[in-house]
């Protein structure tokens, strides 16, 4: 962002699952969790040094549903308005 000539002092990650939340900020020992690699510990670091911020947002409000899950229309529409992608005239 530096490059555009935006400044930001942290990155902010909209996350709707609060499981993923708690285990980013605090590594707890958990069977689920133990598959989890060395490589991807990186993300406590960086939550931890302030360069990301993770912020819980609502399923239903969550823009991120349009490209990882099939949507009806009407969820369809109010994703495109999260992400204000208008129509090509």
């Amino acid at each position: 962002m530096d490059d555009l000539g935006i400044k930001q002092d942290f990155l902010q990650v909209h996350c709707d699952s609060m499981s993923a939340i708690y285990l980013a900020k605090n590594q707890v020992y958990h069977a689920r969790s133990k598959h989890i690699g060395v490589k991807y510990q990186f993300v406590r670091d960086v939550l931890k040094d302030g360069d990301i911020e993770m912020k819980k947002i609502h399923t239903k409000d969550n823009p991120a549903s349009i490209l990882t899950k099939v949507v009806p229309s009407v969820k369809f529409n109010h994703c495109k308005n999260l992400l204000q992608i208008l129509p090509v005239s």
